[in-house]
């Protein structure tokens, strides 16, 4: 098994791969992208030799795996329930859509013939016409 290494000073999490030349900068993350089992190696600072983390490290290490773990999962959860909030509305839009469709607008027989009139025109008896003009300053 190869050995995971995790440089505090020159590190990367999102660019780090583990290996000596590009190495992780947490050793939480380390742990998250490779498994808690594996072979980490770490070091403080560039001029220091890569060493075994120690027990305590190792468990608060495991601890903010854990954490990082928990925050995927519930991202992904997020992800899947607005992924299901959409396909719903978008069902609902579709079903819309089609009933819409279905409706069909039909003149009233028992009304007078609908005529269209400009607002010049001497058929309009009875309807009054008011327009407002607004002042706008530019």
């Amino acid at each position: 098994m190869a050995s995971i290494y995790v440089d505090e000073a020159a590190g990367s999490d999102l660019t780090g791969d583990g290996s000596q030349q590009t190495p992780y900068q947490s050793l939480a993350f380390a742990l998250f992208t490779q498994g808690q089992s594996a072979k980490v190696l770490v070091r403080k600072d560039s001029g220091a030799e890569y060493e075994e983390p120690t027990q305590s490290a190792l468990k608060k290490a495991k601890k903010g795996a854990d954490g990082l773990e928990k925050k995927r999962k519930k991202a992904e959860e997020l992800a899947q329930q607005a992924a299901q909030v959409q396909s719903e509305e978008r069902e609902k839009r579709e079903r819309l859509l089609e009933e819409s469709k279905k409706i069909r607008l039909v003149e009233d027989a028992a009304l007078p013939a609908a005529v269209k009139v400009g607002t010049n025109d001497t058929r309009m008896e009875g309807i009054l016409c008011q327009s407002c003009m607004r002042r706008q300053r530019f």
